[in-house]
């Protein structure tokens, strides 16, 4: 449908657009505060504006947390996007521990409705984002997406970022939202995404997750389709033919089901895929090993 639709447009002479639009060259308006200097790096706060304006003042700025070697130089850097509901970064920090390890630069952000960009401090974090209805819930995807682009220019922007090596690495929705974004953003040269997969509308309506969820807000399954035409990476087949990429998926998976897990495979026709045992939460087992794995997985490819 997207496809039909960009094509009409550069028929009758309009540029083609996308929800997931975003002018790169823009200067990026952040605030930079360090936070410590120890063990050779250094750890800053930044924030800055949401390119889109949601109905909570709270959620429209993104904080995020920078750490980069204390040394000379351009290094490779990491954008990390996390699983939207959980109450901490207990599972990224495994990973973002290793990659520090590793001598990456490290970014990540706070998705929308997550800690700090909660309407009120008594909610949960990120319980906003599923939103009552398609074309809400199609927003706050796509302000993700959005937000993860404005991530990855002020990266780009740094003098002490290799712009040459940064990559791009989510878990669960995070996954999702960092596959939207790398099939638009010409940054990362490299992407893992741990517990993703494609074809969000088909995925939520049947997630052990979400579809409960749409059955008590009354949502109707069909809305999805054409509220989030254009945020899904199989939107972007053309563009995504030639992107490496790693995706680490579980077999026992009722969050993320195996049929979408492929169809993000099929996204990124040159990713590698591997299947691992359990399911989406017990996947938390592996974490003994695979984020040493998939830091290697960078180095490699960066």
């Amino acid at each position: 449908m997207l496809a039909a639709a960009l094509l009409l447009a550069t028929a009758a002479g309009a540029a083609p657009s996308s929800p997931l639009d975003y002018d790169a060259k823009a200067p990026v308006r952040a605030e930079l505060r360090e936070v410590s200097r120890r063990d050779g790096r250094v750890e800053y706060e930044v924030k800055f504006p949401s390119p889109l304006k949601s109905p909570f003042a709270a959620n429209d700025t993104v904080w995020a947390h920078y750490s980069v070697p204390d040394s000379s130089g351009v290094h490779p850097c990491i954008l990390v996007l996390p699983v939207m509901a959980a109450p901490n970064i207990w599972i990224e920090e495994r990973f973002m521990k290793r990659f520090r390890r590793d001598g990456f630069g490290v970014l990540w952000l706070e998705m929308p409705y997550q800690f700090h960009r909660r309407p009120d401090s008594s909610q949960p974090s990120g319980q906003v984002f599923l939103a009552r209805t398609a074309k809400r819930l199609a927003f706050n995807f796509r302000q993700s997406a959005l937000d993860a682009r404005r991530a990855l220019a002020w990266l780009s922007s740094r003098p002490e970022v290799d712009r040459g090596r940064i990559g791009l690495f989510g878990v669960s929705l995070g996954a999702m939202v960092a596959a939207a974004a790398y099939s638009v953003d010409p940054a990362p040269k490299y992407a893992v995404f741990m517990l993703g997969g494609a074809d969000f509308p088909d995925l939520i309506g049947h997630s052990s997750m979400t579809e409960p969820f749409l059955r008590r807000s009354r949502i109707d399954p069909a809305a999805l389709r054409p509220a989030m035409a254009g945020l899904d990476p199989t939107d972007y087949a053309a563009a995504n033919a030639g992107k490496p990429a790693l995706l680490v998926n579980v077999r026992w998976d009722t969050v993320v089901p195996r049929a979408n897990a492929l169809k993000l495979k099929a996204a990124f026709p040159l990713s590698r895929q591997v299947w691992l045992p359990l399911g989406h939460y017990t996947a938390i087992l592996h974490l003994f090993w695979v984020p040493g794995m998939i830091s290697r997985d960078f180095q490699a490819h960066l």
